[in-house]
Parts: structure tokens; C-alpha cells; sequence
């Protein structure tokens, strides 16, 4: 979409009016600064993206259907969030069993999201997605191999091997520096 000065005026009027209203429905549904701050940016790209239908509204239309694209922008976040909690929740489980010499440290310790993409660059692009489906999206194993064209019970074998890597790599790295503790100690 390409964009003229009359376009810009117009995003520049909408900010003006609807930024302060954006940001408070984001923050009244996920309770954090930057996570609101995100939903106003991505609200307002979307708004852009969809001008000319926006310019067509009255008054009235324009402001419920913004607050409505941020209301379901900052649930959508929300979700997300909440799917991150289960999947670390179902990290730490596991990693403590791996790892039954150093339970303290291992119920300390939780991955940011940066880590846990590094942690699933590892994978095979099939594995990862298998994984993500299972564990980010909480679908059945039918469910996936259904949406991947793949059979079940492939799927489900792709999980586990990659739910072992994943284990295998956060498990060699917790022993090499349990290793290195106890030289140390």
C-alpha cells in the first residue's frame, strides 16, 4: 500500500484521538506496560493496513471498531502469554526429572522466550513444527497430522524425538554445569 500525505494525516488524527483509549483496553486486559504498548503499535498497523475502509466509518463505527481490533489484539496476546506459562510449566516439570541431583536449581530456573527460539532452532524444521503445534498450540496428535498431511502416529513420533532433543540439549547443559560446580566445590 502505498502511502500519500492525505494517508498519513489521517494515521496522525486516529493516534492523536485513539492512542490514550487503545493503550488502556490493552493494559486493563494484560496488566503490563509494554505488552499494551505493543497492542496500540500492532493496532495501529492494522488500522493502516485496512484505511480506506477505516476512512468510510462514521465517528461512532470508527471508534468501537478500533477499540475492537485492540480488544482482540491485546486477547490474542494474552493467550499467547498464557500458552508461554504452560509450555514453561511443562519445561520445568520435565527438566527437573531429568535432573534429579540439583532440584533447587532447576525449579529456579525458567527460560525467556528468546532462549526457548534458540533452544527450538535446534530441532528439524519438521520436528519444530510438530513441537510447536503440541506444545505452544496444544493440538492432538490428530490434529496435526491432519493440518501437516502426515500420519498420526508420525506425528507423534516426531514429538517425542524432538521433545528428547529439546530434553537432551537442556539436560547436557545443566549436567556440564553441575560438572563444573562440583569440580569447583
Amino acid at each position: 500500500m502505498k502511502g500519500t500525505n492525505k494517508d498519513y494525516e489521517k494515521m496522525e488524527e486516529l493516534y492523536e484521538l485513539y492512542e490514550q483509549k487503545i493503550y488502556f483496553v490493552a493494559f486493563s486486559i494484560l496488566n503490563n506496560i509494554q505488552q499494551a504498548e505493543d497492542v496500540v503499535q500492532e493496532t495501529f498497523i492494522t488500522i493502516y493496513q485496512q484505511l480506506e475502509k477505516v476512512c468510510s466509518l462514521k465517528t461512532q463505527e470508527l471508534k468501537r471498531y478500533i477499540l475492537r481490533i485492540s480488544k482482540n489484539k491485546a486477547i490474542d496476546s494474552y493467550r499467547k502469554n498464557k500458552r508461554h506459562g504452560l509450555f514453561l510449566e511443562e519445561y520445568q516439570r520435565e527438566a527437573v526429572e531429568v535432573v534429579n541431583e540439583n532440584i533447587g536449581a532447576w525449579e529456579q530456573y525458567s527460560m525467556s522466550e528468546a532462549q526457548i527460539d534458540t533452544l527450538l532452532t535446534t530441532l528439524k524444521d519438521s520436528y519444530r513444527q510438530v513441537f510447536k503445534y503440541r506444545i505452544f498450540y496444544n493440538l492432538t496428535y490428530k490434529e496435526i497430522s491432519e493440518l501437516m498431511g502426515m500420519s498420526e502416529v508420525n506425528v507423534r513420533k516426531q514429538f517425542e524425538r524432538a521433545r528428547k532433543q529439546v530434553l537432551d540439549v537442556i539436560g547436557g547443559t545443566q549436567n556440564d554445569e553441575l560438572k563444573e560446580l562440583k569440580k569447583n566445590g
